[in-house]
Order: C-alpha cells, then sequence, then structure tokens
C-alpha cells in the first residue's frame, strides 16, 4: 500500500491508526538538520551523520512519548519507540534518493545494510532457518532469541533522505513511515510492505523546535512533490 503525501484525510488517519502523526516526524527532521548543523571541522568524519541521526531519534521518542505515551525500548540492540501495547515499533534509517518518491516504481533502499540484529528485527524466526546452511558466515547469523514481550513485534522505519539544493544554502528532507520487507541478501532494505509519504521538507537558516512539544511560528517553505 502506497499513500502520498498529499492524501491528507489518508495518510492522517493510518498514521493515527498507527498511533503517530505527520508533526511528531517533521519535528524529528528538523532536529536531525539542527544536530547535522553543530558539527564543526573538528569533529570526526562520521560525526554528522550521527549527530543527525541521534537527534532525529531523540525527538521521535520525545514526541511519541509526550503526545501518544509511547516507550524507549532496545530490541537486539537496536532503538526503537513503541506504543503501549507493544505490537508496533518505529525505528529511523536513511534511506536512497528515492525516499519520498510517489513513483511506485522508484522503490526506496536503504542506505546502508542492517547487520545481523537488524536482519534479525525485520525478519521472522522461519525465514532465518533457512539460513542455516552449511559454509554460511557465522556473522550472517541472527543472535539466538530469547522469549519477550516484544516477539511479534511490527516495526516500521521512519526513512529518510537529505539532499542539497544546488548553489543554494537550502536543503531539502524527504522522508517516509514505511513498513520493510526482512533485508535482501546482502542486508540491505529493498521493498516494503506499506509506504507512507510526507512533503517534502525545506530548511535554509537552522530551526530549533521548542521542547514543549509544539513548534514556535515559522518562515520555512515546506511543499509537496
Amino acid at each position: 500500500m502506497l499513500i502520498a503525501a498529499h492524501e491528507l484525510p489518508r495518510r492522517d488517519d493510518r498514521l493515527a491508526l498507527l498511533g503517530t502523526s505527520w508533526p511528531v516526524m517533521e519535528k524529528a527532521l528538523r532536529m536531525s538538520e539542527a544536530g547535522l548543523r553543530r558539527v564543526t571541522e573538528s569533529h570526526g568524519r562520521t560525526a554528522s551523520g550521527q549527530y543527525a541521526y541521534h537527534e532525529r531519534l531523540a525527538a521521535l521518542r520525545s514526541e511519541q512519548k509526550v503526545r501518544y505515551g509511547w516507550e524507549n525500548v532496545s530490541r537486539f540492540q537496536i532503538d526503537l519507540t513503541v506504543n503501549p501495547e507493544r505490537t508496533v515499533g518505529i525505528q529511523t534509517l536513511s534511506g536512497d534518493a528515492n525516499t519520498g518518491n510517489p513513483d511506485p516504481t522508484a522503490v526506496p533502499h536503504s542506505q546502508h545494510p542492517r547487520g545481523p540484529n537488524g536482519r534479525h528485527l525485520l525478519t521472522d524466526e522461519t525465514a532465518f532457518e533457512q539460513l542455516s546452511l552449511p559454509g554460511l558466515p557465522t556473522e550472517f547469523l541472527p543472535p539466538p532469541a530469547e522469549p519477550s514481550d516484544l516477539d511479534g513485534l511490527e516495526v516500521w522505519v521512519f526513512l529518510t533522505y537529505r539532499k542539497q539544493v544546488p548553489e543554494s544554502d537550502l536543503v531539502v528532507w524527504h522522508s517516509e513511515l514505511s513498513r520493510p520487507c526482512p533485508p535482501d541478501e546482502r542486508g540491505y532494505i529493498t521493498a516494503w510492505y506499506d509506504r507512507i509519504l510526507f512533503p517534502e521538507v525545506t530548511i535554509g537558516s537552522v530551526v530549533f523546535p521548542d521542547e514543549g512539544g509544539g513548534m514556535e511560528p515559522i518562515d520555512v517553505p515546506v511543499g509537496f512533490r
């Protein structure tokens, strides 16, 4: 199922059914950009991606907790926000240039491959039984499963992609909240059961949302594609 960004009633109803909303995702995007722009030349070369990820995750978790009573959990050492019923969880990952693209033939992929824990999170046990073949490197096998109240958790991915506007100080964030199929043999997520697309967010100067759950009035264009 693909829900485009402009299908507002349908999109918002689907998000509400999951227990979230577009304002949560928008704030997470803006905090991601703010975190990225805190990086200086003195930081390490991977700092920008790490700062963006951690600020996005923190905003996502905080907003879900304040607005909807979700909890912060770690499943197979992967950080999630999980609903009170512990049936739906959201993680956030970087995607490629097809992220948020409404063309059904332009399917986004995760930017980085998932490791054993990431594969285990998104793949049921029966699928992993097929991986237990002679000669398969142990690093591709999942960790031992332990009984948990998170068994059967339906995981969704807040997928994001940042693009610099040429000859401009503007950046555009593309994003979607999508339910992934199990990763491919290389560990990349290349297919999705459901995709909920969001509008592009264009940011010039850094915008720091307040910590009270709302957004201060700002003059930043937000366009649909």
